[in-house]
């Protein structure tokens, strides 16, 4: 009844205010295309004064809240020249605007608050003229985007989880993507936190990424250095180098990375077993990851003409060497009663090569809009782990044991997409379809062999796609609805024997309806939408794998995907942006353990669909300025109505909340950020967060030699209170407490550029969700 309420609601809001008079118009670049983010404002003609403004909108659209009254219409954007023109009726059409190349050559814009935009199911911020430009990495500058947090690789968006990112309107592929980027290359960052029908059913949350247009030809390069050093005295870090030519309609580029980084994870365990007796085992954990990485990549597009771009990219990833050196000190105790000491040492190697590629054309016959991207990926895995322990039981003498398992993965995908956009009803229609085939090979094998058994398993999947969109203004609202349909075809084989009861073929449809509009100056948003969380191929796996003496780990080939129907709201005004979610989710895919052959020593973590369950969360984002100084705050809340059995009940209710506390002020002698995040006790699905958490991380950024020498230092977790301690459920027999301790690091980034440009490719990939899965 509520919802019902809220669209009507919106809907004779709508009607009210197309009733009223209104100036539409459309802004373009050079070529034609549309230009997001320009200032339209309706002056006086008499003496200039400002009446009526609007910002426009990703499709170069805008609508002034009021009539011509004989005024002049003037329209600016950062590296254009400014336009102005009569104001003489309802529509004023398309205004083309010029690039000012002496603006884009040096062009210097005085910081200020970033804008927040709410259409078509995104909330866009503006990072061009405003203080994120100064962020530093993408990773920082995401982290200070309203509803993304982004820290240590990890980036997600509050109450969706980990998005999907895209990058000019290609999907990024790696997240050594976002490290080519500087937050000063930014235009504009759009957060969807309610995807529609034109994304992948599985993509929870999209993060789009909009670079400058950037005028010049020739040679340019962008080289950048980071040194990492923690307070367990690991020093390590990562270095790139980006390098293009463009000429005429010709841009060629290449990409080279390469890292060496530390990844300290101590933490404690107790793993509790409730039967006849309590079984507590508890375990001391030491260990540091090694990563060593290195990423090439090339590209080179061509632009045809204005409308009419072709292109390929080639790309090499590499992990020579992964390693995870530890020990680990554990004792079983059964009903507090001493049974059995035991030490460990583990050594794990890792290593993986990667090879990719793309070719796209995008481009437009008559008003008939084209994307075209074919990918091809294929990967292969290797990992030796040697583990060995010692170990005894009271009253017995020492023992030892040494486990070694090497596992083997193939991986092969090749996936095509097509896009087709065409204007009709003073709308535009999107229709689009996708095809995938995936080939994987898994071996795994342990010695001693008697403590499990091997594996040998083959996955074959095609999953094929269609969707239809259509997007219309209806005089201040703006409508996009969209449907989607998924079909996987999914076969499972051991030991080259077909498995009909691990095969399985199933059809998913995805509706979608995102409704936005101002009221005043107060923008809204109300979008509906729905979402898959299918089983990872490593979830699907029926062997059992071996961590350690007290700890095994399997698949489960009979999980069905989890859903979630969602329904989110939106509004910004001014410095402050609010938004809301509620989500009912079927079938969530949780983590259990039980005890293996009987044993309660052993644990056997194993994935099952848990009970479905309805989740609210919120958040509440403010943003003002004084003078040099930039506050931002923000508080949110997320509450689930979970129920799984565990040894001390049911419920697992209790709302989390978190608030973040940023500082940052502009000066002449650099940019300081002081930013500081709390999150309270709470429970995530089968999680709970028992203890706090609080983090400081602070940062200091100036550049030289007009922009091109740039030095920043950051300092993440400067009091090192950013310890996690939670407990994991994993039904009534079997609990885990976990306690983390975070390592406090600092790092400085050097970077110099030359003569640096937009890319010009287009290519949008073709099969992101199954290469994720894998």
């Amino acid at each position: 009844m509520n919802k019902k309420l809220i669209v009507a609601a919106l809907c004779l809001t709508a009607m009210t205010q197309t009733m009223a008079q209104n100036i539409t118009g459309k802004v373009v670049g050079t070529k034609g295309e549309p230009l997001a983010f320009a200032n339209v404002v309706l002056l006086n003609r008499t003496d200039s004064v400002f009446v009526k403004g609007a910002v426009s909108g990703a499709d170069g659209g805008f609508v002034i809240d009021s009539s011509c009254n004989g005024g002049i219409i003037k329209v600016t954007s950062v590296g254009y020249k400014t336009v102005c023109k009569d104001c003489t009726g309802e529509n004023v059409g398309i205004i083309k605007m010029e690039e000012d190349s002496k603006m884009l050559g040096e062009v210097v814009v005085k910081s200020s608050l970033p804008k927040t935009i709410l259409k078509n199911g995104g909330m866009t911020t503006t990072v061009v003229g405003s203080i994120l430009e100064k962020a530093g990495t993408m990773e920082h500058l995401l982290d200070r985007i309203p509803n993304v947090s982004a820290q240590n690789g990890s980036i997600k968006v509050f109450g969706r989880g980990e998005p999907v990112i895209y990058i000019n309107g290609r999907q990024m592929r790696d997240k050594s993507e976002l490290d080519r980027l500087h937050s000063d290359n930014i235009k504009s960052v759009e957060v969807i936190t309610n995807p529609g029908a034109r994304y992948a059913a599985s993509t929870k949350a999209v993060i789009r990424i909009t670079t400058k247009k950037i005028q010049g030809e020739g040679f340019g390069f962008d080289a950048k250095t980071t040194g990492e050093y923690d307070e367990k005295n690991n020093f390590g870090g990562f270095s790139q180098l980006n390098m293009s030519y463009r000429k005429n309609g010709l841009e060629l580029g290449a990409y080279a990375f390469g890292a060496r980084q530390y990844q300290p994870d101590n933490k404690d365990l107790q793993q509790k077993t409730y039967l006849d007796k309590t079984w507590n085992q508890k375990s001391e954990i030491r260990q540091v990851g090694i990563i060593e990485a290195m990423n090439f990549r090339l590209d080179a597009s061509y632009q045809l003409d204005a409308n009419n771009s072709i292109g390929a990219n080639f790309g090499f990833l590499r992990n020579p060497k992964q390693t995870w050196n530890g020990d680990m000190s554990s004792s079983i105790l059964q009903d507090e009663e001493l049974s059995e000491n035991s030490d460990s040492h583990a050594d794990f190697f890792w290593q993986k090569n990667n090879l990719s590629s793309n070719i796209y054309y995008v481009g437009k016959i008559g008003k008939l809009s084209i994307d075209f991207n074919t990918d091809w990926l294929w990967s292969k895995e290797y990992q030796n782990d040697v583990t060995k322990e010692q170990y005894q039981e009271v009253g017995m003498n020492a023992q030892s044991q040494t486990a070694h398992s090497l596992t083997n993965k193939d991986y092969h995908l090749l996936a095509s997409k097509l896009v087709l956009s065409y204007p009709l009803l003073g709308g535009n229609l999107s229709l689009g379809g996708e095809y995938s085939n995936t080939h994987r090979t898994s071996k795994y094998q342990v010695v001693p062999t008697n403590l499990v058994s091997d594996d040998n398993s083959r996955i074959t999947e095609c999953m094929t796609s269609s969707f239809l969109t259509y997007s219309r203004d209806f005089g201040n609202l703006s409508l996009e609805a969209g449907m989607r349909y998924e079909y996987i075809d999914f076969n499972y084989y051991e030991y080259g024997k077909y498995v009909p009861g691990q095969s399985k073929s199933y059809g998913n449809w995805f509706p979608s309806i995102s409704l936005s509009m101002p009221v005043g100056k107060v923008q809204m948003q109300l979008s509906y939408a729905a979402d898959i969380n299918r089983p990872s191929y490593h979830n699907l796996r029926s062997g059992i794998q071996y961590d350690n003496r007290y700890t095994y780990e399997t698949g489960n080939p009979f999980l069905v995907s989890q859903i979630s129907r969602n329904l989110n709201y939106e509004l910004a005004y001014k410095w402050l942006t609010f938004d809301m979610t509620y989500s009912h989710t079927s079938n969530p895919i949780i983590s259990t353990v039980e005890t293996y052959k009987d044993n309660p020593a052993i644990g056997l973590m194993k994935p099952v669909n848990g009970n479905s369950y309805n989740d609210v969360a919120a958040s509440i984002n403010l943003r003002p300025s004084f003078g040099i100084w930039y506050p931002s705050l923000t508080a949110s809340i997320d509450k689930q109505w979970f129920d799984m059995e565990t040894h001390d009940g049911k419920s697992l209710n209790k709302p989390m909340a978190s608030f973040r506390f940023d500082n940052t002020l502009n000066t002449k002698l650099g940019m300081f950020t002081w930013m500081m995040s709390y999150i309270t006790k709470g429970h995530n699905e089968n999680l709970y967060l028992y203890k706090p958490m609080f983090c400081t991380n602070v940062s200091v950024y100036k550049a030289f030699l007009k922009n091109r020498l740039s030095f920043q230092l950051f300092i993440y977790d400067l009091f090192g209170t950013n310890n996690s301690h939670m407990i994991a459920h994993f039904g009534k027999m079997k609990d885990m407490i976990v306690d983390i301790q975070s390592t406090s690091k600092v790092s400085l980034t050097v970077r110099y550029k030359f003569n640096i440009t937009r890319s010009k490719y287009k290519g949008t990939g073709a099969g992101e969700s199954q290469k994720n899965r894998m």
